[in-house]
């Protein structure tokens, strides 16, 4: 097995091979309505003659007779007619599908070597918290004039991951019914590597990464790439990240809608298109994938549809952990917990979902910075939110920074109860400093931001070897 890319590489090149699929997005909408639009319409009025034919025939064997059309001399005349009209947009088919067959594949291969990367990333919580986190720690600060771009681009990667992982936990939980996703997913079997631990059944796991994961994956990656049609752009006006009001909003959020599926049919092509391609039990499974990510793209914009939240929550939470507004706050990111738990009880997010997903990241996001009193030191010692699905919502699994406010390294991680977070000022009531250590030692609050020091002063590589030992505090 060939090794995997340190995570800042692995990063870089996720992100270089996403612009290059944003770039060649920008490019099909631009010859949408000369090339694919012609090719959907032109296919759309086979479609209505196909209709029409078979409307009339049934009236005739129903009736006995052909039924009168309006403007027209008799029914064969018309069928004749439209026989003529099919014939030439066949032709005109003929000659359009073989740049937009290329066009079809040119852009699966993107999007496919871009899910593949992601899943791997995905199935081991251990290395699915790595990437995320590191995501988070290397957004540029809130004064960077790049924050809004660099974040638009991580996002659909933050989420696609995201997104994967909870449908995982959804499937665990009994909370998906469809027969598609549920029987793909693999059963525990003893493990090879390490005998007495069960794993997810390798074989089967396969299977379900290509047929399950990796569609949730693409769908999620370009659940916003109508952002990038000509409608869209004419809205932006040059710049995606002014403020917009309330009704021009929502003009942009039925444009992106409205392209993004566009983009799904006549950008990557139903497998529909190409049918001949594949044989019939494998072209079958292709369409099921089509329909899935058709599902979750048509769906994710609705409150209380099952699939679409698996793309809508994580969507909804991606955008406190990597802002793309004008104004940030670090701190923002501590708010996406209240706003999960606000959005179940006004029906904004589907309940049984959101509650799973806001046990699987708890009150404290990855990569956030907290202050914990150790158990060891009986002092705040600085660490790293780097760990989902927390012993329960209030904990935190942390990296520890610090011992006795040095530089530490360690390759544990620690799960923290509240009662030693010193947000929680129950924590720090029962602490051995008293209300005037807490106010000189920390004057900018109980947070702090590792962003800043994770490019200069954190060893990366020491950063990330962790074993699977967990200490209790």
């Amino acid at each position: 097995m060939s090794q995997q890319p340190f995570i800042t590489d692995l990063l870089n090149e996720l992100k270089l091979k996403y612009v290059d699929l944003l770039e060649d997005a920008t490019k099909f909408y631009e010859e949408y309505d000369a090339l694919f639009g012609l090719y959907a319409r032109e296919k759309a009025r086979i479609h209505e003659i196909d209709e029409q034919v078979k409307t009339i025939h049934s009236y005739k064997e129903e009736n006995g007779v052909f039924p009168q059309i309006k403007d027209q001399p008799d029914a064969l005349t018309y069928l004749q007619e439209l026989a003529d009209i099919k014939q030439r947009t066949e032709q005109n088919l003929k000659q359009l599908e073989p740049k937009v067959f290329a066009g079809f594949e040119k852009r699966r291969a993107k999007l496919n070597k871009l899910s593949s990367l992601i899943v791997e990333n995905v199935v081991k919580e251990k290395d699915l918290t790595k990437f995320l986190t590191t995501i988070i720690l290397r957004a540029p600060l809130a004064g960077d004039h790049t924050r809004c771009p660099s974040n638009e681009k991580a996002k659909p990667l933050y989420i696609a991951a995201m997104a994967a992982k909870f449908l995982m936990q959804l499937i665990e939980q009994d909370l998906v019914k469809e027969s598609f996703i549920v029987d793909r997913y693999p059963e525990l079997v003893e493990s090879k590597e390490h005998p007495g631990h069960k794993e997810l059944d390798p074989e089967t796991l396969e299977v379900f990464k290509k047929d399950v994961l990796q569609p949730v994956i693409e769908a999620a990656l370009i659940h916003n790439i109508g952002s990038y049609s000509n409608d869209a752009q004419r809205i932006f006006r040059g710049n995606r990240y002014r403020e917009l009001d309330e009704n021009t909003r929502k003009d942009l959020v039925r444009i992106i809608y409205e392209n993004t599926l566009n983009y799904l049919t006549y950008g990557l092509g139903s497998p529909k298109e190409l049918s001949n391609t594949e044989d019939e039990s494998q072209h079958a499974v292709e369409l099921q994938k089509f329909i899935f990510k058709q599902t979750l793209l048509a769906n994710y914009s609705k409150a209380q549809h099952p699939l679409g939240n698996v793309i809508r929550i994580p969507m909804i939470y991606s955008a406190f952990m990597l802002s793309t507004k004008l104004k940030h706050d670090n701190l923002l990111a501590f708010r996406a917990y209240g706003i999960l738990k606000s959005g179940i009880s006004k029906n904004i997010i589907h309940k049984d979902f959101g509650e799973i997903f806001k046990q699987m990241v708890g009150r404290y996001p990855l990569g956030a910075g907290l202050f914990f009193i150790s158990k060891e030191t009986h002092v705040p010692e600085r660490a790293v939110v780097t760990g989902l699905n927390p012993p329960n919502e209030n904990c935190a699994i942390v990296k520890q920074l610090t011992r006795r406010q040095l530089q530490f390294d360690d390759h544990t991680q620690i799960k923290v109860t509240p009662q030693f977070l010193i947000d929680n000022e129950v924590a720090r009531t029962e602490s051995d400093f008293g209300p005037e250590y807490y106010k000189k030692q920390f004057p900018k609050g109980y947070y702090w931001n590792p962003a800043e020091l994770w490019e200069r002063d954190i060893d990366q590589k020491r950063f990330w070897r962790r074993d699977n030992q967990y200490k209790e505090n």
